[in-house]
């Protein structure tokens, strides 16, 4: 079931189509109608890229054509992809468009036989030799019923940057009431089912502001939990109860397969995991820390047994492979989960419930000379920026030294945080705890901007106000750090 579709509903999304695309780009053609859930381009290449987009109201298979231009009116085609959508898959479908030119940026809508039409998305290519900067946005954790999704519009409305990437939770599986209480969700019950993970899809894909988001920039994801149940790892869920939602392996199934059909990201046999090239400049390491790991221990000590994997050992060693091997100035990593040691609140479902892996990882990275390595996660809701040392002991708060790499963590986009006194007893215990911590927040909510030129990787932190606000707030530059090239610290 689809949210009802509403006058203002309509001329809400088609102001923002025509906010997020510019002057000269259409507004949407068809709200309701047969291309309802928007459109959406993902992993991008040098040469190609992946579009999406699913026909609503359909019965059987109908023929789609993917149209990509050089202009918003879609004159100067370069492509013309055709694809089915088919009833098996929930009328979802991803088109390769290959065959482009790098670092160029292409508009592109979706056809039907019936003559229904797409509004106009844009999407960019990867540059293929060395670009003096490229600028990546992180988001991540969407709980409808905290708040709206005004973080999505602020990088949506962003002229300057290259490439969106989602860290995981992109929905969540609860019924009402069940996470929140501002907003209910489609279907109102906790997602079990296929039909039930494709409705829960479908309704976030309405929301205009990720339609805004997705149409205005390609897109790069991988998942956590709520994709499929809270604290999920392959064989079961602290979220889900065998007893009464039936076998955890169905909906495990379900979910994955709702997943690979809603968003358009590029499965080349190794699953979630992938890299992507900005040439000489940056390499994107995009880690799957949900669908292979071990199950969470029960305490510290399990938390610290060897072999214990998060990432499972096939993903490990192609993982650590590509790092050693890559000739990128900077190397970027992107998982769900933190992987920063915080002895102040283990968090067994993250990193630190896999210590040992950390630990093989960071010696790779520090023995082996691998500079320029920025972890970046979700999953926490709170905000980050951490030096990380291999060794706490060794590490040198005032100079940096001793730190292998940085890390990021992603604010949620709407889902809950700490507020208040609460939020502020939680940083002062960060702070005096972690001298690796360069910045905690545990109330806002907001997105990082990653800036990359040969001589520094610039990370710009951005909250935004009024999420519980259906017509939002302002959003502000909170903090501001670099890691230049050659160092293993931040600055800032």
């Amino acid at each position: 079931m689809q949210k009802p579709v509403t006058r203002r509903a309509i001329l809400r999304a088609g102001a923002l189509a025509v906010g997020a695309y510019g002057v000269g780009c259409e507004a949407p053609l068809s709200i309701p109608g047969p291309f309802a859930h928007g459109i959406a381009s993902g992993d991008p290449s040098a040469r190609g890229a992946r579009l999406w987009t699913r026909v609503a109201g359909a019965s059987g298979d109908v023929e789609v054509s993917a149209r990509v231009a050089l202009d918003p009116e879609l004159h100067d085609v370069v492509a013309v992809a055709p694809a089915v959508a088919r009833a098996e898959d929930g009328h979802c479908v991803s088109v390769e468009v290959e065959g482009l030119e790098p670092d160029t940026l292409y508009f592109y809508a979706f056809e039907d036989t019936a003559g229904g039409r797409s509004f106009t998305g844009r999407t960019r290519t990867l540059p293929e030799a060395d670009p003096a900067r490229i600028r990546l946005a992180f988001t991540c954790c969407a709980s409808l019923g905290h708040g709206y999704l005004h973080t999505y519009q602020r990088i949506a409305d962003r002229e300057d940057v290259d490439v969106v990437v989602h860290l995981g939770d992109y929905i969540y599986e609860y019924g009402d009431g069940g996470y929140g209480t501002l907003r209910g969700y489609d279907p109102p019950h906790a997602t079990l089912s296929l039909e039930d993970y494709r409705r829960r899809y479908a309704y976030y894909r309405s929301e205009p502001e990720l339609a805004a988001l997705h149409a205005r920039h390609p897109m790069i994801v991988t998942w956590d939990d709520h994709e499929l149940a809270n604290n999920a790892w392959p064989g079961g869920a602290a979220g889900h109860d065998p007893v009464l939602e039936g076998p955890w392996e169905r909906r495990r199934d379900a979910a994955a397969r709702a997943h690979r059909e809603w968003l358009p990201w590029r499965d080349d046999g190794v699953g979630l995991f992938r890299a992507f090239r900005f040439g000489e400049l940056a390499e994107l390491f995009v880690l799957d820390t949900r669908g292979r790991r071990d199950a969470p221990p029960v305490d510290l000590d399990e938390a610290g047994a060897p072999g214990r994997s998060i990432l499972g050992p096939a993903q490990r060693d192609a993982f650590l492979a590509a790092l050693r091997a890559s000739t990128a100035r900077w190397k970027l990593v992107a998982g769900s989960v933190q992987l920063s040691p915080h002895a102040e609140f283990w968090n067994l479902d993250a990193w630190d419930g896999y210590a040992d892996e950390r630990r093989r990882i960071l010696e790779v990275i520090e023995g082996e000379s691998i500079d320029g390595v920025v972890f970046v996660c979700g999953d926490g809701h709170k905000s980050f920026a951490d030096d990380v040392p291999r060794d706490l002991a060794t590490y040198e708060p005032s100079t940096g030294l001793g730190s292998v790499a940085v890390e990021l963590m992603t604010p949620a986009a709407s889902s809950p945080n700490l507020f208040g006194s609460e939020a502020r007893a939680f940083e002062a215990r960060v702070r005096a705890a972690s001298p690796h911590t360069r910045f905690v927040d545990a109330e806002s909510r907001g997105y990082w901007v990653v800036d990359l030129d040969p001589s520094r990787a610039a990370m710009e932190l951005y909250f935004v106000a009024g999420v519980e606000d259906p017509a939002g707030g302002e959003e502000r530059l909170a903090a501001r750090f670099e890691l230049r090239a050659g160092e293993r610290w931040l600055r800032g």
